[in-house]
């Protein structure tokens, strides 16, 4: 038997409700990326990544839309490897409507195999289990890097059907210099990977230190 119109438009709407329920109770804060048909890519990361260079502090210049950092800004990390040859990780926010400065600790680890591919966890007191399901919890891609101007990070969840990925685009500095933006958006066309996703963090009235 044919649907008439009306009954397509409901099927539409109820898969579409089921969808939305399935992203939004999937782990890691992966309701807060960007959903696409099919597998995550696989993409090249940086060959032979030195986690020494990559040490330090970083600023986030640009994203792709993330809810988590909705109304965040000054958004910095700071990478201090461990003696295990892990890294301890640092970020900081500044929440803009507070104006309190949040901040959150945690680890990420470079696989054996392939150290530009960093597994992060929120450092928390529960089980090492339940704290890699926290949002912001994941494997993190460390797709291009300068070691000295910018960064280039990616990460992706498999959802069925579809996948989720997101953007991360750090600065040495709180901005880029217009020949590094410039290699940072051909290195992401060359990836397939779109620039328009980007915005800009906001990087303005700062406290120094963070």
């Amino acid at each position: 038997m044919a649907l008439g119109s009306g009954s397509v438009h409901q099927c539409l709407l109820v898969l579409g409700c089921c969808l939305v329920l399935y992203w939004g109770h999937s782990a890691g804060g992966v309701d807060a990326q960007r959903p696409s048909f099919g597998k995550c890519p696989h993409l090249k990361t940086v060959d032979n990544f030195d986690i020494n260079k990559f040490e330090g502090q970083w600023f986030e210049v640009e994203r792709s839309f993330y809810v988590l950092e909705l109304v965040s800004a000054c958004t910095s990390f700071n990478f201090t490897v461990k003696n295990d040859g892990s890294f301890k990780v640092l970020i900081k926010t500044k929440n803009r409507i507070t104006g309190n400065i949040n901040k959150n600790f945690g680890i990420a680890n470079p696989s054996s195999s392939n150290p530009s591919l960093l597994q992060y966890r929120v450092d928390s007191r529960l089980p090492v289990v339940m704290a890699r399901m926290l949002p912001t919890s994941g494997l993190y891609y460390v797709l291009h890097t300068d070691y000295d101007n910018y960064a280039i990070l990616w990460s992706c969840s498999n959802l069925g059907l579809f996948y989720a990925d997101q953007i991360w685009v750090l600065g040495r500095e709180r901005d880029l210099e217009v020949t590094d933006r410039t290699f940072v958006y051909q290195t992401l066309q060359e990836l397939g990977l779109d620039q328009d996703r980007l915005v800009l963090t906001k990087q303005a009235n700062c406290p120094p230190d963070s």
